[in-house]
């Protein structure tokens, strides 16, 4: 889910699952049969369908617009995050070091800017090799790998002329604060070309590509997170339930399997630096210090989205049920209740390249957790016709329904 004005994202989403080509058989209403619509299945009329929804994401975990009424009607974080989370415990796990992959200069390059002034000052530079270089003051430094190793270049005349070579990972470290010109906008979250950061930056060769990460302590992370997340002017009981996911959530994330934890956009969580940071969202951070959300002695895994639609979605553990969300139904969200219309050529695009021309009739073959409808659709199913008046049948999941045709949720069906 994209992050707009007026509703927000979640960074946990799912990628679009690939679209199955398989035929499969049976248990579909012909289109005469399914003419008058039911929560479960639909004719396709010469305009097309409409698509009744609620919610925005995919419903585990923490309801964004759920907290907000919750803080409104006077609970405080932890019993938010308790209703969310049940069984859940607050535990201290301090400030350990987080890893944060920049995603926007993946296979990129990128240059040292003047935070203040006009002057790149005190960065030092220590390759894998041990040794180490202390940047002079310079307008700019700029970062390029060249093979196994990353040269450092300065500014002469027009042209960046290489003043180091240094071997691979090198560790920019020395400022307390470093800010970065991208050589390509980041795409998601906030976007932008440039991040300022408090910590150090890694530029490594992993699988002959260059990686660039991000390293702070975890709340001076979060401060880059929680206003990229959740609108800084809502309740501060709110805030500090979005901040207790937030941490949790990259806490879980800490392992030494990979060269980084998280990756700075929906995909984990948006981060985007200094250019996120609020007094609000920080108190909430102050307020929450080194507190995250465990079962039986583990960090959990805490997922949020936008809103739930009324009904929270099942994480598959027992900190993420489905069950029934009163505090989003109460919460205005503008996607409590949804509808789209979709026309005859977006569900044909649905089958991609498989042939299929005209959709005729659509219906849902598999649900999941509960609430209305029967709850979110895991599975549908596409009659329509080929090339030469053929009848196929596609089976398509639920999340390619959702991304494909641009809907808020799968949390959805063809009736009110």
């Amino acid at each position: 889910m994209s992050r707009s004005t007026g509703m927000l994202r979640r960074s946990v989403l799912l990628p679009a699952a690939a679209l199955v080509a398989a035929m499969i058989g049976g248990g579909l209403a012909s289109p005469a049969e399914a003419a008058a619509p039911t929560a479960n299945a639909t004719a396709v009329s010469t305009t097309g369908i409409s698509v009744y929804g609620a919610g925005f994401g995919h419903g585990r975990g923490l309801s964004q617009y759920g907290a907000k009424a919750a803080a409104k009607q006077g609970l405080p974080a932890a019993k938010i995050a308790g209703f969310y989370y049940p069984g859940a415990a607050l535990t201290a796990k301090g400030n350990p070091s987080l890893r944060v992959r920049l995603s926007a200069i993946d296979g990129g390059h990128f240059t040292f800017s003047p935070v203040t002034g006009t002057s790149v000052t005190g960065v030092v530079a220590t390759a894998a090799n041990g040794r180490k270089v202390s940047l002079p003051a310079q307008p700019g430094w700029h970062v390029a790998r060249s093979g196994a190793n990353y040269v450092v270049q300065k500014k002469v005349g027009t042209a960046w002329k290489t003043a180091y070579t240094l071997a691979a990972p090198v560790r920019f470290s020395g400022p307390k604060t470093l800010k970065l010109t991208y050589s390509k906008a980041k795409s998601d979250c906030r976007g932008g070309t440039t991040l300022t950061f408090t910590g150090s930056l890694t530029a490594s060769v992993i699988e002959g590509a260059p990686r660039y990460v991000a390293t702070m302590p975890m709340d001076t992370y979060l401060r880059g997170v929680v206003a990229s997340e959740m609108p800084s002017s809502w309740p501060a009981a709110a805030l500090q339930a979005q901040t207790l996911s937030a941490r949790t959530y990259a806490t879980a994330k800490i392992s030494a399997s990979r060269y980084y934890d998280v990756i700075d956009t929906q995909q984990n969580q948006c981060w985007d630096g200094a250019l996120s940071e609020t007094a609000a969202t920080n108190a909430a951070i102050a307020a929450t210090a080194g507190k995250v959300l465990t079962v039986g002695g583990k960090v959990i895994s805490a997922e949020f989205s936008s809103d739930s639609g009324g009904y929270t979605a099942s994480g598959g553990a027992s900190y993420l049920p489905t069950k029934a969300d009163p505090f989003s139904l109460a919460s205005g969200s503008p996607a409590v209740n949804w509808v789209k219309a979709v026309t005859p050529a977006q569900l044909a695009a649905l089958d991609g390249a498989g042939g299929l021309l005209k959709v005729t009739a659509v219906k849902v073959t598999k649900r999941s957790s509960g609430g209305r409808w029967g709850g979110r659709v895991d599975s549908l199913a596409l009659t329509g016709t080929v090339a030469g008046g053929k009848t196929r049948t596609i089976a398509i999941t639920g999340t390619t329904f959702r991304v494909k045709l641009g809907l808020k949720s799968t949390y959805l069906g063809f009736t009110k």
